[in-house]
């Protein structure tokens, strides 16, 4: 296994493009074809600068384990923003930390498209 899932149902919405990520079936894709995806390494503070979502509970950060801390988070670009599409909490962690680098799995438009649905609250 190479990520953990949060939750089996995660999802993640990006309204200004009107998407949503199915996250938990992108996790189950690269953890079934490992061999697929490349594990890369960055600085830390590099990855805070990218465009990240704010929902963030100080109760996972406190209870995050040593094991997920060191998981990869999920880097993607769309319409030529680069985006931080899963681990946010493992990244603020790791800054809280003092960690200088973080591991990350680039992932490009054919291995997301699979995985994007347009999204509405209508």
């Amino acid at each position: 296994m190479i990520v953990e899932k949060g939750a089996d149902d995660e999802v993640l919405v990006l309204q200004r493009f009107g998407i949503q990520i199915n996250i938990a079936g992108l996790i189950d894709h690269i953890n079934r074809n490992s061999s697929v995806f490349q594990i890369k390494e960055c600085d830390t503070g590099v990855l805070l600068s990218i465009n990240r979502t704010d929902g963030i509970n100080s109760k996972t950060l406190k209870q995050m384990s040593e094991i997920r801390l060191e998981q990869p988070v999920l880097v993607t670009v769309i319409d030529e923003y680069e985006w931080l599409i899963d681990g946010n909490h493992r990244l603020l962690k790791r800054h809280e930390l003092g960690k200088q680098s973080t591991n990350y799995i680039p992932i490009n438009g054919g291995q997301l498209d699979p995985f994007v649905s347009e999204f509405s609250w209508r």
